[in-house]
């Protein structure tokens, strides 16, 4: 008996004790999810989605349609049916075709024998942020046999193989040795390797594939956060971007096994191409499709059938020896030894091994300057008797051996086009205009490229200043449209005489700022060419007199972008801010420190004498100027800094508090389509409440990633953003082509109708912001994220960039054009890299994307009026820009006022909002920096890391002003579908909101039961201890 009691008491204390620990725990883990879902409510809307907007109408307002964006489709399934065309047209024009000895197009039936990793594992996209979802793809299998029959035994030899990748060459770091980026980490080096088949394993096709095609694909990977390799390999590879001895050894095998043999590039970076242009290794064409999207197999297929006719064009330089080009020896990883950097993001504490810890401050410097690219070699062949260009045959075969396997701006058709120059004149507006006359003389239907460049007389007085000017520009460009065979068409192009002026960063103006836009007197030519280096024929257009635009002088350009626009979006002739912004340097300390006599730039004056070399050991020191910027930004306190902080010689000192709490019942539609300066904004502003609104507040400019906060007091929604580049990162969207494939196709028209289908695919998802386009440059085919970003040239790249905007802003999303500046490469990036240019060559070069799309993109805003009538108004369509996370100069890019807000805000009077890149930052004192500098958000999740000073005067100051730039941009934007004028806002609670709710009744009825269970438990426990 005393037994059996025993075990029950012994059964019953183990229950008890689970009890116990079940009571104790659950209230902690309920306690816990409760603190987490208030400090990561906006994270959680932006990804489970909040709760439903609820919309107050104003009397009288019922039965006004506010439905200001409305869908042209039924479902986003449907919109993803439309943007797959247009994705697949994108890559129709985007493909280039570099080489075609006569062998292309096949017939339908041709047998084709695939070689290589790439047809069976091909890359669709680059990696990181900007990476698709879409996983309905075409492959290249399922795209030949549409028209052509597959020699299966290729295929099936590769199938029961596997590759194998070269190591790294002896004396070089391992292949897994970089470990500047999280993503770095996490890579273990994968970014380095090149696998590829033994060509052995294709012996035994001897005599089965003669007479067919032989199809090998060449494949190359980007990412985020990791550079290519630019060392040597064990097998003799010079380089990531050259050619493997497998590889070689698979197209030799190709051609000795088939005969004919097309290489298709499926890489968004150039490769080394010299060896398949001519001698042992030609083959008879090349193909570069990019990373091709959901679709773009499909595209090449039809190109390679003939069905469709390639037209695109390269948008960048193929140079035959990377190791060669300016930006060679000034690319990737350099330290300095007297300066050190320390890990102050939250990487390092929540990801083992993420972070960094303490290391040399990485740098880079530009000396290239301008001559980037074709810039570089057009220079070249004009400047160096001893410099070889090289020349083609007309099908893209080597004629006579060069620098430059394929120039900028080329590309084969299977027609032929004969352009004619017509007229070029000045007209009374400031523009110059060219008409050019295209026929097709071929036999096939297709379209072509209109390429316009000019030269800039290079001075004495040039020569003595140190400004620079390359051999020819690109200045403005077209595509035909479809031209049968005999067909023309008239093609008008025009660009701004301004456009031609050279920023002179050393010029002394009047008012005694430095630095002006300089346009000399002489004979400047317009030049049509085929590209970059194939003249076709040129005018002449006579500057008389030269004119320097300092202080109200202007460059055409400027004032354009300064203007208020009339309904119609045409410029009035009038400064919007009520004054002209003059043009002049902002930034001083990277010039310093360029014109440093230690640090050679490339000059025309000494072309030869000033070529880039190699930093010996890749390491130097820092001159006392660069110690100086990186301790105070280092050490940024917004109190006293004295530029920046809330003393009185601050650029952004206040004297008085903001007006707060102002009862003026005004809500953020009723602003909808006002300009930027309209005193309305004032007034809703003097609404903010900044003790009951704080939370509000700092979560909407210190906790931006993915969304933003709604303001309900003001009457501002949540807002939804998302990545990326090459299509929406959401499940059920589609899948584009790498940026510089939809760069290669060099048609506007093209890039606006991508815009419009993204517009469309978020109306039916609930997004609102978009984080791309990316319109950093190509500086080094070596960079990581090729594949997110156009060209190498600047206005191929903002005029494309511009048309996309435009697009998407007519379906009311808001786009952050990105990375705001000198982002053009991964190494270091998010570890301090301090980059170096002079400004000549950043605003030139690198500002000149973000300056094209600031004064050239417009949009149409639809509104109700007063009484509920409908009407439009455009607007410009730049509302959103991405600063970069690189140190420009000493600063970190989001920290830049001189760019953020003195050049981007002044001479580009762009009123939008500006968010930073995504930068997880421990440092509070860095947010009140990026605000004062002109970056209005902050993009992290992690709650609790808000700006050091939240209430001086100056602090709200500058926060009531970014509050007005992400107002502006939100108004205008799909976000306010459904809100009539004068509506007030709510918001119910979120679903999970709901669920963690419910989750807590449960959790308090469970604890309620475990508690009662305990007590029944021990008063029975008590009565059988008494028998």
């Amino acid at each position: 008996m005393n037994r059996r009691i025993d075990r029950r008491l012994h059964r019953s204390g183990s229950v008890g004790r689970v009890r116990s620990v079940l009571a104790v725990a659950l209230p902690l883990v309920m306690g816990a999810g409760n603190v987490a879902g208030k400090l990561f409510a906006n994270v959680l809307d932006s990804y489970l989605g909040p709760g439903k907007l609820r919309i107050d109408r104003a009397s009288g307002t019922h039965g006004w349609d506010a439905r200001y964006y409305q869908p042209s489709t039924d479902s986003l399934q449907e919109a993803k049916a439309v943007s797959d065309q247009v994705s697949q047209e994108m890559v129709n024009e985007g493909i280039v075709l570099l080489k075609n000895k006569d062998l292309l197009p096949l017939q339908d039936g041709t047998c084709i024998t695939p070689f290589g990793r790439a047809f069976l594992d091909p890359a669709y996209a680059g990696t990181g942020a900007a990476a698709t979802t879409d996983r309905d793809r075409v492959t290249p299998a399922q795209a030949l046999s549409r028209h052509f029959s597959i020699d299966e035994s290729a295929c099936s030899a590769m199938q029961s193989a596997k590759t194998s990748y070269p190591k790294a060459a002896a004396g070089t770091r391992p292949l897994d040795a970089d470990k500047n980026s999280l993503q770095a980490v996490m890579d273990k080096g994968r970014s380095a390797q090149i696998p590829e088949y033994d060509p052995a394993i294709y012996r035994h096709l001897e005599g089965q594939v003669t007479g067919t095609v032989g199809l090998v694909m060449i494949r190359r990977d980007g990412s985020e956060g990791i550079d290519k390799r630019t060392e040597p390999y064990k097998d003799g590879t010079r380089h990531y971007l050259a050619l493997t001895k497998a590889e070689l050894g698979t197209i030799d095998a190709a051609k000795r096994l088939c005969g004919a043999v097309v290489v298709a590039l499926n890489t968004a970076n150039p490769i080394e191409l010299g060896p398949l242009m001519g001698g042992t290794h030609e083959v008879d064409a090349i193909l570069w499709i990019g990373t091709a999207g959901s679709r773009g197999f499909d595209s090449f297929s039809d190109i390679l059938a003939g069905t469709v006719n390639p037209s695109g064009r390269t948008t960048d330089t193929y140079p035959t020896d990377f190791t060669a080009d300016p930006t060679f020896a000034n690319f990737g990883e350099f330290h300095y030894n007297n300066a050190s950097v320390t890990d102050r993001t939250l990487i390092g504490d929540l990801v083992p091994h993420g972070g960094f810890g303490t290391i040399d401050r990485p740098f880079v410097e530009y000396r290239e300057g301008i001559y980037l690219g074709y810039r570089y070699y057009e220079t070249a062949a004009l400047e160096d008797s001893g410099f070889r260009y090289g020349q083609l045959d007309g099908k893209g075969a080597v004629e006579s051996p060069g620098a430059v396997a394929y120039p900028f701006g080329y590309g084969l058709s299977y027609t032929t086009f004969r352009q004619t120059l017509g007229r070029v004149f000045l007209r009374d507006d400031g523009f110059i205009e060219a008409r050019v006359s295209v026929t097709n003389i071929g036999s096939r239907p297709g379209k072509d490229v209109v390429e316009l460049y000019y030269s800039a007389p290079y001075t004495v007085h040039d020569r003595a200043e140190h400004i620079e000017k390359s051999a020819t520009v690109l200045v403005a460009f077209a595509k035909t449209r479809i031209l049968e065979p005999g067909a023309s068409q008239e093609v008008v192009l025009a660009f701004l005489r301004d456009d031609m002026a050279s920023y002179d960063y050393h010029h002394v103006n009047e008012d005694g700022t430095i630095g002006a836009y300089v346009l000399e007197a002489g004979d400047y030519t317009v030049q049509l060419k085929a590209n970059a280096h194939d003249l076709i024929d040129l005018a002449t257009v006579t500057v008389d007199r030269t004119q320097v635009f300092q202080g109200q002088h202007l460059p055409e350009g400027d004032r354009l972008a300064q203007s208020s626009l009339d309904d119609e979006g045409r410029p009035t002739g009038k400064p919007e801010s009520g004054i002209w912004r003059p043009v002049s340097n902002h930034f001083e300390s990277l010039n310093a420190y360029m014109d440093d006599p230690s640090v050679v730039q490339l000059t025309r004056s000494d072309w030869r004498g000033s070529q880039p070399r190699p930093i010996p050991a890749r390491t130097k020191a820092a001159p006392q100027s660069a110690l100086d910027e990186f301790k105070r930004y280092e050490r940024f306190d917004p109190h006293r800094d004295p530029t920046m902080g809330n003393g009185k010689t601050s650029q952004v000192h206040c004297d008085q508090e903001p007006v707060s709490g102002a009862k003026n019942r005004l809500s953020l539609i009723d602003l909808r389509a006002k300009p930027y300066t309209d005193p309305g904004w004032q007034q809703l502003l003097d609404q903010i409440d900044w003790k009951k609104d704080r939370s509000d507040i700092q979560q909407l400019l210190f906790m931006a990633a993915y969304q933003t906060k709604d303001l309900l007091s003001l009457g501002k929604p949540m807002t939804v953003d998302k990545d990326g580049a090459m299509g929406w990162s959401i499940k059920g969207a589609s899948s584009w082509a790498g940026a510089n494939v939809m760069g290669a196709t060099w048609n506007t028209d093209l890039l606006r109708r991508m815009g419009s289908c993204l517009g469309e695919e978020a109306l039916h998802s609930g997004l609102n912001g978009w984080y791309a386009p990316g319109v950093n440059i190509h500086r080094s085919p070596f960079a990581g994220r090729v594949y997110e970003f156009y060209s190498e040239d600047g206005l191929l790249s903002g005029k494309l960039a511009a048309a996309c905007i435009q697009g998407a802003g007519d379906k009311g999303v808001f786009s952050y054009l990105k990375h705001m500046v000198l982002n053009d490469q991964e190494s270091f990036r998010s570890e301090g890299l301090a980059t170096w240019a002079n400004e000549q060559a950043i605003r030139e070069i690198y500002l000149k994307p973000f300056q094209i799309v600031c004064r050239e993109a417009v949009t149409a805003v639809p509104y109700l009026d007063a009484k509920g009538g409908r009407h439009r108004k455009i607007m410009r369509a730049a509302t959103g820009i991405m600063s970069a996370q690189n140190l420009i100069g000493g600063v970190i890019g989001f920290g830049h006022r001189g760019m953020l807000t003195d050049i981007l805000r002044g001479e580009w009077n762009f009123h939008g909002a500006v968010i930073t890149d995504l930068f997880l930052s421990k440092s509070h004192a860095e947010r009140d920096l990026a605000l004062r500098a002109g970056s209005d958000m902050y993009m992290i999740q992690t709650p609790g890391f808000n700006a050091e000073d939240y209430d001086s005067p100056t602090a709200r100051g500058v926060m009531r002003q970014a509050i007005h730039r992400i107002l502006y941009m939100t108004v205008n934007s799909n976000a306010m579908n459904g809100v009539p004028p004068r509506s007030r806002l709510s918001v119910s609670p979120s679903p999970w909101k709901i669920g963690l709710l419910a989750a807590d009744v449960v959790a308090v009825l469970a604890e309620g039961v475990l508690l009662f269970g305990g007590f029944l438990q021990k008063c029975r426990l008590d009565g059988r201890s008494k028998r």
